[in-house]
């Protein structure tokens, strides 16, 4: 057990250490469930997307959460982009990079976004009813006249947004996510203790 100790400090002064972690993790980790780790825009700047290409982005992803190493499917990269009245209902998007998106008047009704990135997002009037945002960021998004009725926060990281005017939101919603000082609610609704 000492010499197994002895090795693994070896391995980790000289570099090593991180490599075989993200191995293991890799190894142990669900395919089904992905962090996001990229957080670049890719010249997607207020582009418009076509419903087609929506939903040809919808079905790589899907693919790429069933195998990340495969090479049919890509994971969806929708930071910056125009999503305007995209109709994202019922669909797969765990992971999905929606930074600084503007997804006004967007329907992401029963949608999975677990982990999904909304960082800076613009989300006047969207719909995220029951929606699955477990683990969702949403850090500094506007959420103006969008509907939360019954999504799942579950953990969802809200720091800086403003829900002032969002719909649909109850205290017990609010009590499964993570707020700060500067997350601002309805009328009515006040902060949870803060989130472990």
């Amino acid at each position: 057990m000492i010499r197994i100790s002895v090795v693994l400090s070896s391995l980790l002064i000289l570099g090593f250490g991180t490599q075989i972690f993200l191995k293991i993790s890799e190894e142990k980790s669900s395919p089904s469930i992905v962090i996001p780790l990229e957080r670049i825009c890719s010249g997607n700047k207020d582009k418009k997307f076509s419903h087609e290409v929506i939903v040809q982005i919808k079905t790589a992803h899907a693919k790429w959460i069933e195998n990340p190493k495969g090479s049919d499917g890509s994971r969806a990269n929708f930071c910056e982009a125009d999503l305007s009245s995209a109709n994202f209902v019922m669909a797969m998007l765990v992971g999905v990079n929606f930074r600084k998106a503007t997804l006004q008047r967007a329907n992401l009704t029963r949608a999975n976004l677990t982990r999904a990135d909304f960082t800076e997002a613009r989300l006047h009037e969207a719909n995220l009813e029951e929606a699955m945002l477990h683990e969702a960021v949403f850090q500094d998004a506007e959420f103006e006249a969008a509907s939360l009725q019954d999504a799942m926060l579950y953990q969802a990281n809200l720091h800086g947004a403003d829900l002032s005017k969002v719909t649909g939101l109850n205290q017990y919603q609010i009590n499964m996510a993570c707020l700060d000082k500067h997350t601002k609610l309805p009328h009515g609704l006040s902060h949870p203790k803060r989130c472990s």
